[in-house]
């Protein structure tokens, strides 16, 4: 597994869906993960980075209320595999010393992770073959880029793979 930060979020400009851009935490090649995510999910990701307070409690303030209430403690996230064009991923979690992993979307995973702060984790082999290296991401350029580029640098082909 290979630890990752939400790098940030952005809006795919040729099909306007947000997408959640994960980075390598370590290493030298700093892999990024794109994953397109709803509406929604977005927007509870980017008010809680930005840490805005909202009325009423959003449905992953609630569901992380609910699981600090029993006692239950968050202790990861991963991006686990991918399908077709779908992500999948599990919520780990710990009650009473025993560990409970738990099937999730991976933006339902994002948005619980940032607010429990906990690690967030990919599979190796989902980011080594759905990933780019941040420095090879320019097609024209060898010097290193950051991963804002590698949406401009999508070609429609590529992008078609990723949309949803």
């Amino acid at each position: 597994m290979v630890e990752v930060n939400i790098e940030f979020l952005t809006v795919d400009p040729n099909s306007r869906i947000p997408v959640v851009v994960l980075k390598e935490k370590e290493g030298e090649t700093k892999r990024i993960l794109l994953i397109w995510i709803g509406e929604p999910e977005a927007f509870a990701i980017d008010n809680h980075l930005k840490q805005v307070d909202v009325p009423r409690p959003m449905t992953h303030d609630l569901l992380k209320t609910v699981i600090d209430t029993f006692s239950v403690k968050v202790t990861s996230v991963c991006i686990t595999a991918i399908e077709d064009i779908t992500f999948y991923a599990l919520v780990k979690l710990e009650l009473n010393g025993k560990e409970y992993e738990i099937d999730s979307r991976p933006s339902d995973a994002l948005a619980l992770a940032i607010r429990s702060d906990v690690p967030i984790y990919v599979e190796e082999e989902v980011i080594e073959e759905n990933g780019f290296i941040e420095k090879e991401s320019s097609k024209d350029s060898k010097e290193q880029r950051n991963a804002k580029d590698v949406l401009e640098d999508l070609d429609d082909e590529l992008a078609k793979h990723y949309t949803v």
